[in-house]
């Protein structure tokens, strides 16, 4: 069973008929024959490595190589990209070449999962990007013109995912309305150019948390020639990812994916928790993003929630301190992220990690996570690396990410293995056991 195009086939295998996984929905499949890179063969559920224009936060290319010689795909967001793609349509050859990161698939998205999305600036046939230099307003002719010179192995219609919990009927009418005018334009566009018209292109899910909506958009998009959905409007990017409520996700999760193509791809955007990946998982979502460890990165954290079956945790039984969370301004002004309304300020769960600003590390010489392999763990202790992010050394986040990043491509391997073994709740109760004890 799969999905077949001139260009890729996108497979998604489903257990024998009358067998449960796990007692779940979880897939497994296979993504190959991209055009550009025909022998790479990518086993889902699938983790997407995030850039920030067009490199892995932190890592070298070198480096990167430290961390995984497998075969990648690299979430390369528009937002970051942006500024540079008339130097690279100049090039000639593509964001792969131009970034030096020919060996690796690429996937082009908008926003950038892992920073907030500043709300409320919607217009009429557009949508806002912001960039370093400022807000960008970019409509479908102008993206569609981008993501012809970045030439991408893959790419994400536009759409207006600017949705969360709390949001209005009418906002999220609109957004499905927005989303569905987009995807049709930009099918029509990849449709007669000459670059992109055997690119992949993934469509977008939107509707909130309206399962009405939802299945409206769904309904909607059937007749584009669509390689893949993406289930977008849960949340703003950022740190509200990590503050998702499964128990308002889930009941517009089920009726949504319910409804889709069963033989092509699912993807989730955003930093979720650990905890929250494996219940979309277990739903039946199968590409998610690196965000999260190099959200936890960037405030000091060293991932060592368990990432296999294999129990070896016990030892983390430091205390749990808080961290005020960011605000996000926009360039004129406006806050930018709804989750720090009337100047209050959320607290960071850091229940995944250790904090290796912590004095607690001062004189620690044990590993960043006791049986880690990374290069990180084999080389230097608690107590380096916190010594380098007290002082703001910039061989601190280079550890971090390292560590964090094998940490979560190694979870993913652990996530197939569990549900080819009928072990993904067996997987699931082992992280939540540890979840509880932190807390």
């Amino acid at each position: 069973m799969g999905y077949v195009m001139s260009v890729v086939n996108i497979y998604v295998q489903h257990p024998e008929e009358g067998k449960v996984v796990a007692k779940s929905s979880a897939r497994l499949g296979s993504l190959s024959e991209f055009t550009r890179i025909p022998e790479v063969v990518l086993e889902t559920p699938l983790l997407l490595l995030h850039t920030r224009g067009a490199a892995v936060p932190h890592l070298s290319h070198d480096l990167l190589q430290m961390v995984s010689t497998g075969n990648h795909i690299l979430q390369m967001p528009l937002v970051t990209l942006v500024d540079h793609t008339k130097n690279v349509k100049a090039f000639g050859k593509g964001i792969a070449d131009f970034s030096g990161s020919k060996e690796y698939l690429n996937y082009v998205p908008i926003q950038d999962s892992g920073t907030a999305t500043p709300e409320g600036y919607h217009e009429k046939n557009s949508i806002s990007l912001w960039t370093r230099g400022g807000r960008k307003v970019v409509d479908p002719q102008t993206y569609m013109t981008c993501i012809e010179a970045l030439k991408p192995d893959m790419f994400q219609a536009i759409l207006d995912g600017d949705t969360t919990s709390s949001s209005s009927v009418k906002r999220v009418k609109r957004s499905v309305d927005d989303t569905v005018k987009f995807a049709g334009i930009c099918a029509d566009l990849k449709e007669k150019s000459e670059i992109l018209k055997d690119t992949p292109m993934l469509v977008c899910i939107t509707g909130g948390y309206n399962i009405k909506e939802r299945l409206r958009c769904i309904t909607e998009l059937k007749g584009l020639d669509a390689a893949g959905y993406v289930l977008e409007g849960f949340h703003t990017n950022g740190e509200s990812a990590t503050n998702l409520s499964w128990d308002d996700m889930e009941p517009v999760l089920t009726e949504t994916l319910g409804q889709l193509p069963a033989n092509l791809p699912r993807v989730f955007h955003g930093p979720v928790t650990p905890t929250i990946l494996l219940k979309l998982v277990s739903k039946g979502v199968d590409i998610f993003d690196a965000t999260f460890p190099w959200l936890v990165a960037e405030r000091g954290g060293a991932l060592v929630f368990p990432n296999s079956l294999t129990k070896g945790n016990a030892y983390v039984t430091e205390t749990l301190p808080s961290l005020k969370s960011s605000t996000l301004i926009a360039p004129d002004g406006k806050d930018g992220s709804s989750e720090n309304e009337n100047g209050k300020e959320k607290i960071v769960d850091r229940v995944y990690e250790i904090y290796l600003k912590d004095r607690l590390y001062f004189n620690d010489t044990r590993p960043l996570m006791e049986g880690c392999s990374c290069y990180c763990c084999r080389k230097y202790s608690r107590s380096y690396v916190h010594h380098l992010t007290t002082i703001s050394e910039l061989q601190g986040p280079i550890l971090l990410m390292m560590h964090n990043l094998h940490h979560y491509i190694n979870f993913f391997r652990s996530i197939h293995l569990a549900i080819k073994e009928d072990q993904l709740e067996a997987l699931q109760s082992t992280l939540e056991e540890f979840v509880t004890s932190r807390r």
